[in-house]
């Protein structure tokens, strides 16, 4: 198992709170849309990259406690959805995952792969060759989305790009398994690439420069999202290889800024992070009730900014509580939860065998 590095869970922090806030910000994301892409641009690629790291001794239990994540709270959103008056009618959609739920079905799918894959026992070279696979096969990938999408919609007419997360699977796939291949030395090498104070002059310098782009350059919201192909971010004068390029590149060069900026202190950014399973999977449904009002449709774009930055501290710090933890683990952990169960009742179904 490897050592608890306080510096990964403080970035799971600050990534959980920028999910939140940024889920927030996009019920008026015109009002801030440079922000909102520039979020997107890096925080689930660098979330994507912590859990291939983690995921270094892969087991059959966690994928299954993935698969019944997603059952269990696609189930509950559905309802949800329908409950709050978003659905006319209560129905449960398997397929497409609700809101933020793919990053779960693309889990499942990368952790089978990661499994698979730690039974070879890969040389370094090994897993070099397979990482530039994935690469290559990600990289050409959304090129083809709409010839795949069309192809597969003769047999099954409902299909998209976004069923089952297929292409926010692949597109995203290279940060994964970034992390998985990385040993624990390598990873400290990175942290030591720059001194975390150039990290976080970069890092500003970065992040201006992106706005800017932001600005300037169309459709960077679809290209960073992951799910789409050439039809949504590609113009007709622009070339797809640098398109993609700017995606892996720009995400990777602002994560590696990132994962050396943020410290090793033990702050409350490290209960968020340690607690992230249970905010990630809960969350939605206070933007959810937010998106069914109107009471903020007279505020300025500056003062539902600030609201929407203190109500996302407001989420996070609640269900990263200890209480909150303490109250749902049954639900977020329900692999573990349903073995408990089942321990139980197996003493009883042998007192009752003995004393017939």
């Amino acid at each position: 198992m490897l050592e608890k590095d306080l510096k990964l869970s403080n970035i799971k922090g600050l990534l959980i709170f920028l999910v939140v806030f940024g889920h927030l910000i996009e019920l008026n994301k015109q009002n801030y849309y440079q922000l909102f892409v520039f979020i997107y641009a890096f925080h689930m690629p660098l979330f994507i990259f912590i859990s291939g790291y983690l995921a270094k001794r892969m087991k059959i239990s966690k994928m299954m406690n993935l698969f019944l994540l997603y059952i269990i709270f696609q189930s509950f959103f559905d309802w949800f959805l329908y409950f709050i008056g978003e659905y006319k009618t209560l129905s449960f959609h398997y397929g497409k995952p609700q809101f933020h739920l793919w990053y779960i079905v693309s889990m499942l799918f990368w952790y089978a792969l990661a499994w698979g894959l730690s039974k070879l026992r890969l040389s370094l070279i090994g897993k070099l060759s397979i990482f530039i696979i994935i690469f290559i096969v990600c990289f050409i990938s959304r090129q083809y989305t709409g010839v795949i999408v069309d192809t597969v919609k003769e047999v099954y007419p409902n299909f998209t790009s976004y069923t089952l997360s297929y292409q926010r699977t692949i597109s995203f796939a290279p940060f994964f398994f970034a992390g998985f291949f990385m040993t624990k030395e390598s990873l400290n090498a990175v942290y030591k690439i720059v001194k975390p104070s150039m990290a976080k002059v970069l890092l500003i310098v970065t992040g201006s420069l992106t706005i800017l782009l932001i600005e300037f350059t169309p459709n960077l919201e679809w290209l960073f999202r992951g799910s789409f192909g050439i039809k949504r971010f590609l113009t007709h004068d622009e070339s797809y290889l640098m398109k993609i390029l700017l995606h892996y590149l720009l995400s990777a060069w602002i994560c590696l800024l990132v994962l050396i900026a943020v410290n090793s202190k033990k702050s409350i950014l490290t209960k968020w992070g340690d607690y992230s399973l249970g905010i990630f999977l809960f969350h939605p449904v206070f933007v959810f009730i937010l998106r069914k009002t109107e009471f903020m449709n007279e505020w300025s774009g500056d003062t539902q900014l600030v609201f929407y930055f203190a109500l996302a501290f407001i989420i996070v710090s609640c269900l990263g509580s200890n209480l909150f933890a303490a109250v749902s683990w049954f639900i977020t952990s329900p692999y573990n939860t349903i073995k408990k169960l089942t321990s139980l009742l197996k003493p009883k179904a042998k007192e009752k065998n003995t004393n017939f």
